[in-house]
């Protein structure tokens, strides 16, 4: 039926059935002098066609005709998408209980005795009219009020209140005949980091991209089809920020769950472009499995959440399965983000410095900082384990600065105390690197401590700077213009182009320890390893090599003309009270034997 407004009556079509042709006659005139639109049909047959073609506001039905009842008219319509929410008069005999009985129960909205009493059937009408406009008005302020309660608004995808009900239905259902069900709980790897550099705009249309991809992988791909059976039910809901769940029904094994959640991962992890942006997101996925798993739903949903950050910890960009022994770490990486949020404010972190030599030179030359935790509640705590949490967690940004400048004031010390072109190294996340306060944050760290700009150094890996390469390029020139050196790290683990290598203005390539590990006793790594020297050689380069802790290591790297180690065999990173006492003894002899 089309939407418009009926005004009391005006306009509005009426559908009258009735095998009396004066009847038909009478009550054509009498709706149409008060300007409604009067369909007459004299069977049930030719009274439901009608209403199909037209769908009338209204329908007044005789009970007794040929071809079809009145009542059976009534049944049918009553069927139809919008039938049930049209008005139907039943026009019956003044003492026919039945036929008004029988009437309600075919779902008649009221009844109209005869003999009709003409003048105030247009008046009956018009108050069934406005009535049925009021009642569809507040059935669509309720579908509206539904719709905000069980939809996002940003995706359009059923949301967690959607989820929760769905999801104790489904359990009660898979209990009753024996059936697993699956949840997979979705985190978007970096989001956040997206969402602050490129603002949240952005990020919403990100957000609607990627909902749209999860739709389609769910409805599209072939091979999650093939590993449904007929019955599995996938819904998509989106729980807030960058969380999806999939509810999965009447699942047959880990292995089909398997091929879902690869599919899953293929598809989110494909680039998409947004604002002449080609960006990548990938998806950390929990695995939580109905009844192995958990016998409820909260039980479900938190351990599909403890697998999800298990995925994180294993390098994101994948699924796991939940499993008992899972819980301790979770439980640990709960605690890391708890304590991180104070550690700053409570002094709890500190800087150790590990020594670079120049081999030609046979000197320190600079340092690299290197961030400590130490924690009252968890002890010491290792970079690996809390770097990650502090990106996820957003705290990333506020430590970086406070890594930047503790470093620039230690260097002027140093400086002070008479160590001369003693560089610092500082590591900047992907995520600092995107910000665009990166900058500010950096002059602010040089003019507080008063460190010549030269004298610093930040390290990013190659992955950092990859990803939207023209805008990165002019982001590592305005660090070059403030005369700050750049170092790219771990060269050779991710998937830089040696094409764009000579575009992007570094001063310094780091070869990752994974190369310096054997590259006196594998010739596969000590090929690559010359190579690299070779390339930064020709592209005047530095070349720092980390990790190196053996005499043979050594002599190897001095061998390919290396510039400059850093490593165990020299020093282990140390405080920065020892630093001045390493520049002071002889080079010659350590290099040699080793501390």
């Amino acid at each position: 039926m089309t939407e418009r407004s009926l005004d009391s009556g005006k306009d509005a079509t009426v559908l009258v059935c009735d095998d009396d042709p004066t009847y038909l006659l009478l009550m054509e005139e009498t709706l149409s002098s008060d300007n409604l639109h009067v369909l007459t049909a004299t069977n049930g047959a030719e009274a439901l066609k009608l209403y199909l073609k037209h769908e009338p506001h209204i329908v007044l039905l005789d009970v007794h005709m040929p071809m079809l009842s009145g009542f059976e008219v009534c049944a049918e319509i009553r069927k139809h998408p919008r039938g049930k929410d049209t008005p139907i008069l039943m026009v019956t005999g003044a003492d026919d209980i039945l036929s008004i009985e029988n009437a309600y129960k075919h779902g008649a909205t009221d009844f109209l005795p005869k003999p009709i009493r003409w003048p105030m059937v247009a008046h009956r009408v018009r108050y069934m009219l406005k009535g049925s406009e009021t009642f569809n008005s507040l059935k669509q302020s309720e579908e509206k009020m539904r719709h905000l309660a069980y939809f996002d608004s940003l995706t359009g995808l059923p949301n967690r209140q959607s989820l929760d009900e769905s999801l104790e239905k489904a359990i009660q259902f898979a209990a009753k005949e024996q059936q697993n069900i699956c949840i997979m709980y979705i985190d978007l790897d970096n989001f956040k980091r997206i969402n602050d550099t490129l603002g949240h705009e952005f990020g919403d249309k990100l957000l609607r991209k990627i909902s749209n991809k999860i739709l389609q992988c769910a409805k599209d791909k072939a091979r999650i089809r093939d590993a449904m059976q007929n019955t599995t039910e996938m819904q998509v809901s989106r729980l807030g920020g960058d969380e999806f769940m999939i509810l999965l029904n009447n699942t047959l094994s880990d292995k089909n769950v398997k091929v879902v959640a690869q599919s899953l991962v293929d598809c989110i992890s494909e680039s998409v472009s947004i604002d002449d942006y080609e960006v990548a997101l990938t998806p950390s996925i929990g695995i939580a499995v109905y009844p192995r798993d958990g016998a409820t739903s909260t039980e479900l949903k938190k351990n599909a959440d403890v697998a999800m950050y298990y995925a994180k910890t294993m390098g994101r960009n994948g699924y796991r399965f939940y499993a008992e022994s899972l819980n301790k770490n979770a439980m640990k990486f709960l605690q890391i983000e708890g304590c991180l949020r104070n550690a700053l404010n409570n002094d709890e972190f500190s800087l150790n410095y590990q020594p670079q030599v120049c081999l030609k030179k046979n000197k320190i030359i600079g340092v690299e900082a290197l961030l400590r935790w130490d924690s009252p509640e968890l002890g010491s705590v290792k970079p690996s384990e809390f770097i990650s949490v502090a990106e996820d967690s957003g705290i990333i940004n506020e430590l970086g600065e406070w890594v930047m400048r503790t470093a620039c004031v230690q260097a002027k010390e140093w400086m002070d105390a008479g160590l001369q072109d003693f560089k610092v190294s500082v590591n900047l996340s992907s995520i600092q690197f995107k910000r665009a306060s990166l900058l500010n944050m950096i002059k602010r760290a040089l003019d507080d401590s008063g460190l010549p700009a030269p004298l610093l150094e930040v390290e990013l890996t190659e992955s950092a700077i990859m990803n939207d390469i023209d805008h990165n390029i002019t982001r590592l020139n305005q660090i070059r213009e403030m005369g700050v050196a750049i170092a790219l790290d771990d060269f050779g683990t991710g998937y830089s182009s040696l094409s764009y290598l000579k575009k992007f203005p570094i001063n310094t390539l780091k070869i990752d320890r994974s190369f310096i590990i054997t590259i006196d006793s594998d010739s596969e790594d000590a090929a690559i390893v010359e190579a690299i020297i070779a390339l930064a050689n020709t592209l005047k380069l530095n070349v720092v090599a980390e990790g190196v802790e053996t005499h043979g290591q050594l002599e190897t790297l001095n061998r390919f003309q290396c510039d400059i180690i850093q490593g165990y065999y020299f020093s282990k990173p140390v405080p920065a009270d020892q630093i001045i006492k390493l520049t002071q003894q002889p080079l010659t002899k350590a290099l040699a034997q080793g501390i």
